[in-house]
Order: structure tokens, then C-alpha cells, then sequence
């Protein structure tokens, strides 16, 4: 069930009962305006009894009526909302690619009407001089019945929409809009106090959450700071939920790389998290987190065995090989993808979500998190970068070459860990440390990225090794293997490298380590 994706870009006024839409030829580009044309349009929009969806700003509704009916989801976005749009179908539950974009916001709390919304829409279409529609004016007279409570609303609004004609530039498009709305206050419209028809229907003038009850600045405490960078993290994560259950490109990853940060700033920031709520966290975190690395694996073993094949001169030689080996990690992700998605529809995923949100709203930290944040979460960055150098110096003493693969594993995973503690407090609203403190997490990075190099080219030695196995137990001609696994090899070697002098410019990177 494909949707269509659309930008909506509008403005919205109120206005009394006896006003009319005036002339809007010659305003700005605008050469000439349509005739009206008149619907009409039943809606109902749905959500959950807390409001899990409006507390979001997203609207979830059912139109009958209209160009676009069908089922809508709008997600808040920059310039415009972003609008997705599903057939109709048959009125049955909200269909399942529907649902999908919205449960890591509804989980397992039931979706029922909480708006019924009749709309009679007089529309009018304003050209430039080449003809193309660039804005669409809608005189709308609404009717809604707000589920929640029972009450009746009845109101009339204009909305100015921009069409994919409009402008390209943003600059334009909105002088484009300033230029409508001039002429249209002349005629006594108000820009409207609701930002949507169901913030109308239900008695609101918005939709979403109120501010948090701290506002960061250079006076706050390690906790407010660690409260903002843990609910942007799980904004993030749930971001990527829905691509996770559509399959997208990448999505995968993107959830992985999401689990992992929100695990290093509980990790690094321990002693100023420490409590019985954030040590559950970390445990559901790194078992959601193998969960996905499952899926993830095959992946990236598909993707370089592809890349390795693609890269060789003689790629009919390899098409054997490379078939055997997308085959078999083809299989491996799938498998683990419907698992995965299983897991995500399941409670124990509904609650992590449900617990990430509720450590940031009430979660009682300890008393260190009330000191000045940079002192606090220098501490836990300066550990971390100890941390990273004692696992390196630890490499040099494994006693067989099993041990030194795990060690050198380790110091790849303790500098993820040090990069993205430093991350969280580097960026955006959280960003309480500079440049100095962005420089180490990139040599972290460099460190983390050399040895993931590494440890990619192995696995996909030992993947090529068992292939050849297999396909000379099946009689094919395993030259090919052969060839890329000794390709492989070279690459390992220069990933260790890398690795050295990554280590080096880590070790000088003490300098940017911020101070206690």
C-alpha cells in the first residue's frame, strides 16, 4: 500500500461570516484566479485517549471529499508539514502501513475518533502569467464534534496553501504568502489562533507538549543538560522506527547508531545517572541493540562482498561467489528483520520507549547532577579517554591471537563510546562544550572507524572461507574466494594501519579533553 509524500505549505486565517475572499489578481505574480468550485469533506481524525499523536503534533485522519481523499498522516517539519497520503480503501481499521508510521508514538494504547470534522470547501486557484496554479485559497465553513468531550465548534477559516508550482526559492515563497495575507487582512482576516482544524475541534490553539521545565543556558545543571540530550536521542530513535518497518534504505543502521548514543551517554554520565531507572535502561538498550545488530551484520556484509566483487576487473569470474554470498546474508537479514519487527510491535519495546520518555520527564538523579554542568560532565569524558588509552596499552600485552582480536574490539567499542558521550554535549541545543571538545571526538571517531574497518574485512574473510567451503563441497571452482579473501587480507593490514596512526593522534588528543 504506496503513499504519496507532499509538502504543505499554508497559512491559515480566521475570519466572520459576512466576509468574502476578495480579488487576488495582481497580487504579487498572480494573473488571474479560478472560478470557485465548492465540496464537501468528512473527516474524522484519530488518536489515542492520552493524545499521544497530538502531543506530537501529528495528525492521523480518514477524508471522504476532495482531489486527496483517502487517509492522512502530517508530520511536523521546517519550511511546511509534511503530508502522507494513502487511498481510501474500505473503512475498515486503519490500515497497516498507516499504523506503522505512527506506533513508536501510540504502542499498544488503542487509536478511536477523537474529532469529527465536516468541511464545506469553496476553493479558488491563483495562476501567474505562464498558467501554472502556483496557490490554492480555501473558504472553509467547519463543523466538528470534538469526541472527547462531546462539544460542537463551528467556525470559519481561510487557508492559503502553496501549490508544487509555487516559488523555488524559500525567500519567495514567502513574500509569495506575505503578499496574499496583505490583501486578504484588508478584507478582515486574522491569522488564525489554532494551528490546525483539530486543535480547533478540540478547544486548543496548538498542538504538542508544553516546554520542558528547564530552558538550557551556561548556568545548567549536568542533569537538565543529560535530560535534553537523552529526549533528543529518543526523538531520534523513534524517527527511525518507522523506516525500520517499511524496510528504507538504512534504516536499520539508523536505529542501531540511535541505541548505541543513548547507551554511551548512560554509560559515560553513569555516576551523575546512577539510579535503579537508568541502570533498567542500559539493559533494555543493549538487548534491543543486539536485536538490531543481527539485522544489521548481514547487511554490511552483503554490502561490502558486493562492493569487493564490483571493484575487480574481471567481475564475470566473481558472479558465483558474489551469488552464493548475498544469497546466504540476503536470508540471514530477512530473518532477522521479521524478528525485529516483532520485537518492535512487542511490549517490551512500547515500554523502553515509554521508560526513555519518563527518566527525562521524572526520573530523580543523584545529587551530582545539580552541579554546573561542563565541571560535572567534564568528569565523565576525561574517564572515558582514560578509558580508550588503557585498552590500547592493554592490546600490546594479549597473550594469543584470539585475545588480541577481542582486546582490539574493545578499544574500538570504548572509543565509540567516548566519541558519542562527547557528541551528546557538542551539538545542538546541548552543545555545552566547543571546538576543542568536537576535535576529540573525531580522533575518537578515527580510532573507532579503523578498527570497524578492520573488523569488517576479517569477518567477511572468515564469510569467504566457509563460502569456499561450501562450494567446493558442491563442486564449483573456488579460485574466486581465494583471490577476494587475499584482497581482504591486504585490507585488514591497511586498516591496522590506519589504526596506528589513529592511535598516535589519539594520544595527542589529551590536550582537547575538557578540564574538570
Amino acid at each position: 500500500m504506496n503513499h504519496q509524500v507532499h509538502v504543505e505549505i499554508e497559512r491559515k486565517y480566521d475570519v466572520d461570516d459576512t466576509v468574502s475572499v476578495p480579488d487576488l489578481t495582481g497580487v504579487a505574480a498572480i494573473t488571474h484566479v479560478s472560478e470557485p468550485h465548492t465540496t464537501t469533506l468528512q473527516a474524522v481524525y484519530f488518536d489515542t485517549d492520552r493524545l499521544d499523536l497530538a502531543s506530537q503534533r501529528i495528525v492521523l485522519r480518514r477524508r471522504v471529499g476532495g482531489a486527496d481523499e483517502g487517509w492522512h498522516i502530517k508530520l511536523p517539519g521546517g519550511e511546511g508539514r509534511l503530508e502522507l497520503h494513502w487511498p481510501l480503501g474500505d473503512g475498515s481499521p486503519i490500515p497497516g502501513p498507516v499504523l506503522d508510521l505512527v506506533l513508536a508514538h501510540v504502542r499498544d494504547h488503542e487509536l478511536s475518533p477523537v474529532a469529527r470534522l465536516t468541511t464545506t470547501r469553496t476553493t479558488l486557484c491563483l495562476y501567474d502569467a505562464d498558467g501554472a496554479d502556483v496557490a490554492e485559497v480555501a473558504d472553509d465553513l467547519v463543523s466538528a464534534i470534538d469526541e472527547t468531550t462531546g462539544d460542537v465548534r463551528v467556525w470559519r477559516e481561510w487557508e492559503v496553501e502553496l501549490t508544487d508550482n509555487a516559488p523555488g526559492s524559500p525567500k519567495k515563497r514567502e513574500a509569495l504568502l506575505d503578499a496574499i495575507e496583505k490583501r486578504l487582512a484588508e478584507a478582515g482576516a486574522r491569522p488564525s489562533k489554532s494551528i490546525s482544524k483539530l486543535a480547533h475541534a478540540l478547544g486548543r490553539e496548538k498542538l504538542g507538549e508544553a516546554s520542558p521545565p528547564w530552558q538550557l543556558s551556561g548556568k545548567s545543571t549536568a542533569g537538565e543538560v543529560l535530560r535534553e540530550a537523552i529526549s533528543a536521542l529518543t526523538d531520534r530513535l523513534k524517527a527511525a522506527d518507522p523506516d525500520v518497518r517499511q524496510d528504507e534504505a538504512e534504516s536499520v543502521h539508523a536505529m542501531r547508531s540511535s541505541i548505541r548514543r543513548l547507551r554511551s551517554v548512560f554509560a559515560t554520565y553513569r555516576p551523575i545517572l546512577a539510579s535503579t531507572a537508568a541502570a533498567h535502561l542500559e539493559s533494555e538498550l543493549a538487548a534491543l541493540g543486539v536485536v538490531l545488530g543481527d539485522a544489521r551484520d548481514p547487511q554490511v556484509m552483503h554490502d561490502r562482498a558486493r562492493n569487493l566483487v564490483r571493484s575487480q576487473a574481471n567481475k564475470k569470474m566473481h558472479e558465483a561467489v558474489l551469488a552464493r554470498l548475498v544469497e546466504t546474508k540476503d536470508t540471514e537479514y530477512h530473518k532477522a528483520l521479521n524478528y525485529l519487527q516483532v520485537i518492535l510491535s512487542g511490549p517490551r519495546y512500547f515500554r523502553l520507549l515509554d521508560d526513555l520518555e519518563e527518566f527525562v520527564a521524572t526520573a530523580e538523579l543523584n545529587t551530582s547532577s545539580e552541579k554546573p554542568a561542563a565541571k560535572a560532565l567534564a568528569r565523565g569524558i576525561a574517564h572515558d579517554y582514560a578509558r580508550v588509552n588503557k585498552r590500547m596499552a592493554a592490546v600490546n600485552n594479549a597473550p594469543n591471537p584470539a585475545e588480541w582480536h577481542d582486546r582490539i574490539h574493545a578499544v574500538r567499542k570504548a572509543a565509540r563510546r567516548l566519541r558519542f558521550g562527547v557528541e551528546a554535549v557538542t551539538s545542538g541545543d546541548t552543545a555545552i562544550f566547543g571546538d576543542k571538545a568536537r576535535r576529540l571526538a573525531q580522533a575518537a571517531e578515527r580510532v573507532q572507524d579503523s578498527l570497524g574497518e578492520y573488523r569488517d574485512s576479517v569477518m567477511l574473510q572468515s564469510l569467504l572461507v566457509d563460502s569456499s567451503d561450501a562450494a567446493f563441497a558442491e563442486g564449483e571452482n573456488t579460485f574466486g574466494y581465494g583471490r577476494l579473501h587475499a584482497i581482504e587480507q591486504q585490507r585488514a593490514d591497511s586498516a591496522l594501519e590506519g589504526y596506528s596512526r589513529a592511535q598516535g593522534e589519539f594520544k595527542l588528543a589529551k590536550k582537547w579533553v575538557p578540564q574538570r
